[in-house]
């Protein structure tokens, strides 16, 4: 099979780097990109060396594309379910940004569609596919650090007010449990699993009605615990510390590690993978591999954890 060709619909700065990473990729090339206006659209395929004429100033424009194989969703949470099921009606196979949609009914629907047409589709959350998370699993698989019986993971970032930005409009889905808190919860599925069997929430409420920092703790059997916190108005280290009976693991900007520190016996290890390119390249290359086998989903992000996900992030609103 010849290079994928990639669609990418929302250009704001994370659809930026994900273009940046196509092109420095031999097994993949942007084919066509779409915003809501041909200025702005022309102006980001200048940048990424797409030709005018595929430019779109409408996203249907871009999934009525016949050379375009696989789309990049990089829209704001509230409009994932609506193109991601229109790519996929039109066989575009699709990588959708983290939220995958802004609840589990949502991604439940997409899924459906998805299974229903045999068209690929994978959330976006790149975080599990870095060399050093999959290395950190595979050393807690090992059991050098014992049994893990605690995770605590934060991801705050102090976001200017603004009532416009998407980050503090509850239509678009904004808010720091959606923006960033996806990434705490996820990772701690990733290394715990996807079935805590207790949730404890506390939120912020801010001025527009948004989330603007909130507190989780979600309880697994046999006392096991994730210690979780997300901001849109603080900044934190960013860190997640792996506990267990014998030892700790450190991942400095877990989501978007590439360091990890393990300590056992009072003697601390560093392990470091750099990334190739920017840490986009490692998801983008599972899509072509899921693609290239004739897969429907990935088994680092399937199906099942996009939906786990999602219900545990909608029990954390409900506080069960």
């Amino acid at each position: 099979m010849g290079k994928i060709k990639w669609g990418i619909i929302g250009l704001g700065n994370i659809a930026g780097k994900f273009a940046k990473t196509i092109r420095a990729m031999d097994s993949v090339e942007i084919e066509a990109v779409a915003a809501r206006s041909k200025e702005k659209s022309e102006a980001f395929g200048k940048v990424y060396g797409v030709p005018p004429e595929k430019c779109y100033e409408s996203y249907e424009k871009l999934i009525e594309d016949k050379k375009v194989d696989a789309v990049y969703i990089a829209l704001p949470n509230t409009l994932h379910k609506k193109v991601s099921i229109l790519c996929l009606r039109s066989g575009k196979a699709v990588l959708c940004e983290k939220p995958v949609t802004i609840n589990k009914n949502e991604i439940s629907e997409i899924i459906n569609v998805a299974k229903e047409e045999k068209v690929f589709f994978m959330e976006a959350m790149k975080t599990r596919f870095l060399p050093i998370n999959k290395k950190v699993k595979e050393i807690i698989s090992e059991g050098r650090i014992g049994e893990v019986r605690l995770l605590k993971a934060d991801f705050g970032f102090t976001a200017p007010f603004d009532r416009e930005n998407r980050l503090f409009d509850k239509d678009l889905g904004g808010g720091a449990l959606l923006d960033v808190g996806i990434y705490t919860v996820s990772y701690s599925a990733f290394i715990l699993g996807n079935y805590p069997e207790s949730i404890k929430s506390n939120f912020y409420i801010g001025k527009t009605g948004v989330d603007e920092c909130v507190s989780i703790n979600l309880g697994y059997k046999n006392g096991i615990q994730a210690q979780l916190y997300a901001a849109i108005n603080l900044d934190t280290t960013r860190e997640a510390d792996i506990i267990g009976t014998k030892g700790r693991i450190r991942v400095a900007r877990f989501s978007n590690a590439t360091e990890a520190y393990i300590c056992i016996d009072g003697k601390e290890e560093k392990l470091e993978l750099p990334f190739e390119i920017n840490g986009f390249e490692y998801q983008i290359k599972e899509v072509v591999k899921c693609i290239e086998e004739g897969k429907l989903q990935s088994e680092i992000m399937s199906f099942k954890d996009s939906i786990d996900i999602m219900e545990i992030i909608d029990r954390i609103r409900n506080n069960k």
